[in-house]
């Protein structure tokens, strides 16, 4: 393409179906059942917002208060709640890959086998992706998972770290007792390698010694890294359904995000931990 992008909109005729200003602006009758105005929508993310340093990235900040406006907007279009809680998530990625590279000099060197190549820093990504890695950290693949790896190993986040969204803890609680104890029992032989019931999951559960138990016991930091990322891929590739959440879910995820950017930009002491989040097997 030459001359750049076409900025034109495309005027076709009306059809008939299209929604007036009035029809748009009429509030969402599921809004409404929660006995929520505009105004208490948005008040939640301001209060979680003035947590925020005044030292973040301005791109974030900016892209924090498009996530505070959608969930505003759910007011007049439910919907709109779940696109606010994936940009919050959107933004989390983005606040550690801006934190990663912050102090970074202007080229990194990377290693490949038993090649080696120094690379600008904006093209740093797109190498990880293609196999290279940073010397000392064969496992950074700049993918959100080894982001959030990251964070927590350099101490910039706190292992106990809360997680208010609900739909992260319940999912990993999910995969324990669905994927992650099945495989960590069947190779120690206390469950058969052919197919097995929930049942029978649960009371090998049971079963387990407080030294078993303490073996499977994850803190938040691997709960958040493990599924994070697998919450964010759910609802930016969905299969058989759009994801819906309710309004409080958006500002849960706020609260995440607002802690994390604060535990990586602090001014002083505002990173919240919570032990209380702590999961277990």
């Amino acid at each position: 393409m030459a001359g750049g992008y076409d900025v034109t909109f495309p005027l076709v005729p009306k059809t008939g179906e299209e929604a007036s200003l009035k029809t748009l602006s009429a509030p969402d009758e599921r809004s409404l059942n929660y006995g929520l105005s505009v105004e208490l929508l948005q008040a939640p993310f301001f209060k979680l917002e003035q947590r925020l340093s005044r030292r973040i990235p301005a791109p974030l900040r900016e892209r924090i208060v498009v996530a505070r406006k959608l969930a505003t907007y759910g007011f007049f279009c439910y919907e709109f709640h779940a696109v606010s809680v994936y940009w919050s998530v959107s933004c989390i990625e983005m606040a550690l890959k801006l934190r990663f590279t912050e102090g970074q000099p202007a080229s990194i060197r990377l290693a490949k086998g038993k090649q080696n190549s120094e690379v600008p820093l904006h093209q740093l990504e797109s190498h990880l992706r293609r196999g290279w890695r940073i010397p000392g950290m064969p496992d950074f693949n700049y993918s959100f998972k080894a982001l959030l790896a990251w964070a927590f190993e350099a101490g910039l986040l706190p292992s106990d770290i809360a997680i208010p969204i609900q739909e992260v803890t319940a999912g990993y609680a999910n995969r324990f007792e669905l994927e992650i104890f099945p495989e960590w029992a069947r190779e120690r032989g206390l469950l058969p390698d052919q197919r097995v019931t929930l049942a029978d999951i649960r009371a090998c559960l049971g079963k387990l010694s407080d030294t078993q138990r303490a073996e499977l016991t994850a803190n938040p930091a691997k709960v958040l890294t493990d599924e994070l990322p697998n919450f964010r891929n759910e609802m930016a590739h969905p299969r058989f359904y759009s994801f819906v959440v309710v309004p409080g879910a958006a500002v849960r995820a706020s609260d995440l995000l607002t802690n994390l950017v604060s535990c990586l930009w602090p001014d002083s002491g505002d990173c919240v931990p919570g032990p209380e989040n702590k999961e277990g097997g």
